[in-house]
């Protein structure tokens, strides 16, 4: 398949999983199709999820995945279900499940049954679905200007994969370090960033647009203005590294290196997120001590990794790693997480001035950010 087409796919895969994104629009979605689901036209749910999708202009995905309500395993008791409210609305005496009794049934009187309890039954599950989903997505809703900066960065990922455009989307949406550096103006106004570790340039990315909206005039005006660094990233993992070359068109260096192996350029600021827990006590230390004689006088180190005095969100972050591991087929992967303390220790006897803060909000997860600015 040809580039053009690729992205063309990509883009109608995009417009398909994003479309009706708002609310009222996702909870109409998850409701319709509930509902559909419920309707004894077994064999038409996708063709009647799309029309009717398309009708009201609400996310076609989202309304095929909730018509699955009768899956193979729930199908039966809602069918009973159905047949009994029917019956029961039509003054009928509920339906005996002996075999000898349903062989009995008229099939008219059965699919009459069937089409009143379908509606009925259809309308209560499609109408308790849509008011949680309402609820749901109103708390985790961003204001306008977030969800415009997720949009507009998560679409750079489209000429990499739709795995990796997905990945992106959801880390802006449920990670609350990226906004948090960028509202807060927690990185320089200038100078080199060096991400190590910067997997698929989520940040890089996130910069890069957050530059281009303050220039069109549709940035935040309580929010510090977007940094204007040279930025440089180093990944150890090829396809990651591939994801956020494609996705930062040229705006950044992306180099493709083991950071125990890789030089650092002179910066100002240097990030280490999610990074230093995936190497042996030794490597970090010798990884900090490193990024440390990188940074100028005055610079800053971003560190965010677990606390491992964090008690059940602690335990919490371990598990969640494992998982990915062991998804990614690190069947043999070693962690080693460190407690608040002893993070400080470490940096402080670099030369660092620590500050700290939790950095977990909205997750079960024991994470903190590290700022340590060399002196």
């Amino acid at each position: 398949m040809k580039k053009k087409e690729k992205r063309s796919l990509r883009e109608l895969l995009y417009q398909l999983r994003t479309e009706g994104d708002t609310p009222g629009r996702q909870a109409a979605a998850v409701g319709l199709g509930v509902f559909i689901g419920c309707t004894p036209f077994y064999g038409f749910h996708l063709a009647l999820c799309i029309l009717v999708a398309k009708l009201f202009r609400l996310n076609q995905v989202l309304t095929y995945v909730a018509a699955h309500v009768s899956l193979p395993g729930l199908w039966p008791l809602l069918v009973l279900a159905q047949l009994q409210v029917g019956r029961k609305l039509r003054g009928a005496p509920l339906l005996s499940i002996r075999p000898q009794d349903i062989k009995s049934l008229e099939l008219g009187q059965f699919m009459v049954d069937l089409l009143i309890g379908s509606t009925v039954v259809g309308a209560v599950l499609a109408a308790g679905f849509a008011f949680f989903t309402y609820r749901w997505a109103c708390s985790r809703q961003k204001e306008p200007v977030v969800h415009a900066l997720v949009d507009e960065t998560s679409r750079r990922y489209l000429e990499a994969r739709i795995f990796d455009w997905e990945f992106v989307r959801g880390k802006l949406r449920h990670d609350p370090l990226y906004f948090h550096i960028l509202r807060r103006g927690v990185l320089p106004s200038g100078g080199r960033l060096l991400d190590l570790g910067c997997g698929r340039g989520i940040l890089l990315s996130l910069l890069q647009t957050a530059r281009a909206q303050f220039a069109r005039g549709v940035y935040p005006e309580d929010w510090a203005p977007p940094p204007a660094l040279e930025l440089h990233g180093i990944e150890g993992r090829p396809k990651d590294a591939a994801a956020a070359r494609l996705a930062l068109h040229g705006e950044a260096v992306i180099e493709t290196a083991d950071l125990r192996d890789a030089d650092f350029p002179p910066s100002r600021v240097v990030l280490l997120l999610d990074v230093l827990h995936y190497l042996p006590a030794d490597a970090q230390e010798e990884l900090l001590a490193r990024a440390a004689r990188a940074l100028e006088r005055g610079g800053l180190l971003l560190l965010r990794d677990a606390n491992a005095d964090g008690g059940w969100r602690f335990t919490a972050t371990r598990l969640q790693e494992r998982l990915s591991a062991l998804a990614r087929r690190h069947f043999r992967q070693r962690f080693h997480y460190r407690g608040l303390a002893e993070w400080r220790r470490i940096l402080e006897a670099l030369g660092f001035e620590v500050e700290t803060e939790p950095m977990s909000e909205g997750t079960p997860y024991a994470n903190v950010l590290i700022r340590a600015r060399r002196t």
